[in-house]
């Protein structure tokens, strides 16, 4: 029974960066399950304002998921693919659908933040509070941003570090930058002890 047991599988997309690879983890996730279904969502946070947007809105999501689908080039064909397109809020859409379709994972995207903007406050966050299933967040690589480069080592402090076999652990410079005396680990004592940069191994100032 478990081998032939439908398995389906939720994805949102918002056509932003990072809905290729939920369309591709979705489709992963089902690879090798015989009997599997991949439902894609696209939720609009506004109603349209006729038939006619309606039509268009879900001829975007079937044009815009078949060429993300055509870019995999190795879909199972036993998979069942369903577009969905739906408005209203999207963290209760996403929810609400899972529930109905009786989700047994939703993937949903995410895209890279920093400190605490990361996730709260934003869809994802909630579907993962209100989601009756497993949520699995996908999200770009981190790209190395500008202006966060890290200075080298100081050849100076190195040395010193080098040439005192490590009691010395800055060059006279650096010392006044980041204080002249630091915590160091007793293995003898067992216990922490603070030491001036010149640590004798004993206890001396």
């Amino acid at each position: 029974m478990g081998d032939t047991a439908m398995m389906n599988v939720l994805g949102a997309i918002d056509y932003k960066v990072g809905s290729n690879l939920v369309v591709k983890h979705s489709v992963d996730l089902l690879r090798h399950h015989p009997a599997a279904e991949a439902h894609f969502l696209h939720v609009s946070p506004a109603a349209p304002e006729d038939m006619g947007a309606g039509a268009r809105r879900t001829s975007l999501l079937i044009e815009w998921l078949g060429q993300e689908l055509r870019a995999l080039g190795d879909v199972p064909s036993h998979l069942r693919i369903i577009a969905h397109e739906a408005h209203g809020d999207p963290a209760a859409v996403i929810v609400h659908t899972a529930h109905q379709l009786g989700a047994d994972v939703v993937v949903i995207g995410t895209r890279e933040r920093t400190g605490v903007e990361r996730l709260t406050g934003s869809v994802t966050e909630s579907v993962m509070r209100h989601a009756e299933t497993p949520v699995f967040v996908v999200r770009p690589k981190a790209v190395e941003q500008p202006g966060a480069t890290i200075e080298p080592a100081c050849p100076y402090c190195v040395e010193a570090r080098v040439q005192s076999r490590g009691a010395q652990l800055w060059c006279d410079q650096h010392a006044e930058r980041h204080g002249r005396r630091h915590t160091y680990y007793d293995n003898r004592a067992r216990s922490w002890t603070t030491q001036p940069w010149f640590w004798d191994g004993g206890g001396g100032a």
